[in-house]
């Protein structure tokens, strides 16, 4: 064991303090460990091709199940939010496409979220010299949802969302791995409870079953993830980039707790605009606009499927 001079519980709140002075929403600690229970629902997840053609998840099952295979010293993971929600809302004409409240703004959350972890893993590792840290977003080889459950972050909602009581779950999830042993906090109730608003709502039975989420039925996998020329198993419903339904009939996700990054308020360029005005954009001008974004995952051949597939939808 890596030896710091200062008490577990006074190491945990110096810790904690660093995190929310460098703008996450809330800090919580668990013990690094095999995720046995997690392990076996993905691999049951990944045998029954729910995951789409997101190959990776499979290749790198090792380490999102041991995080001792990304960091073999590992004794904390430190799973931290960082909320993007925004007071404004789609407009309700059917002739304007929607976009996902995290991609409406004018910057990845990636670089955002992973500018802001590499200072603070900095400032962790000042601490002493024996501490040594590893940080990842959404896009590394850990299960950040299963840490952050574990953690009391939130718990695991019936769309597979980690919510939280007091700010819903329009929030991300960084994860940080530390040689460090931290006393682990408490995970917290479940209080989905018999609420399936979320199940019922969903339109193209993406959640097939309460905390079960088919990947090839899902419309933000479908219109980001997809990179075949035409998307034949659902109907988009109008979201271009995406989907929010699911969340936004959650009664957790009540108007009030918004971001202070100003990164995530509507870009004015895309924002409500129509279909007809979108389907204008060249591709140097999507470039343009999107350059920094989440929606250059899309690319441009994708943004367009999208916006026509949506529209065609309209007619029928």
């Amino acid at each position: 064991m890596i030896s710091v001079l200062m008490p577990m519980n006074e190491l945990k709140e110096k810790i904690r303090r660093l995190c929310t002075d460098a703008g996450f929403s809330n800090a919580r600690f668990s013990r690094a460990g095999i995720l046995k229970e997690e392990a076996k629902y993905l691999r049951q997840w990944l045998d029954e091709n729910r995951h789409g053609g997101m190959s990776w998840m499979d290749s790198s099952y090792g380490k999102r199940t041991d995080p001792a295979a990304v960091m073999s010293d590992a004794k904390t993971v430190i799973s931290l939010s960082y909320n993007y929600d925004t007071p404004y809302e789609h407009s309700q004409s059917q002739d304007v496409p929607k976009i996902s409240r995290y991609a409406w703004g004018t910057r990845d959350y990636h670089k955002i979220l992973k500018g802001k972890l590499r200072k603070l893993c900095a400032d962790i590792e000042r601490i002493s010299e024996a501490i040594n840290c590893r940080y990842y977003t959404d896009d590394g080889p850990v299960m950040d949802k299963a840490w952050a459950v574990r953690s009391g972050l939130g718990w695991m909602g019936k769309n597979t969302n980690v919510i939280d009581k007091d700010s819903g779950s329009f929030f991300f999830i960084a994860t940080i791995l530390m040689n460090a042993e931290i006393e682990p906090d408490r995970a917290v109730e479940d209080l989905c409870r018999e609420c399936t608003l979320c199940v019922s709502a969903c339109p193209t039975g993406a959640i097939y079953d309460e905390y079960k989420v088919d990947s090839n039925l899902c419309i933000s996998y479908q219109t980001i993830e997809n990179r075949s020329d035409k998307i034949t198993e659902i109907d988009l419903h109008g979201w271009i980039f995406g989907c929010d339904i699911c969340q936004d009939v959650c009664p957790f996700n009540r108007p009030g707790t918004f971001s202070t990054d100003e990164h995530f308020i509507p870009n004015r360029l895309v924002f409500n605009k129509t279909y007809d005005e979108l389907l204008q954009m060249s591709e140097s001008g999507f470039k343009e606009t999107f350059a920094g974004t989440p929606v250059m995952r899309a690319k441009y051949a994708g943004w367009m499927r999208n916006l026509r597939k949506a529209r065609s939808e309209l007619k029928r």
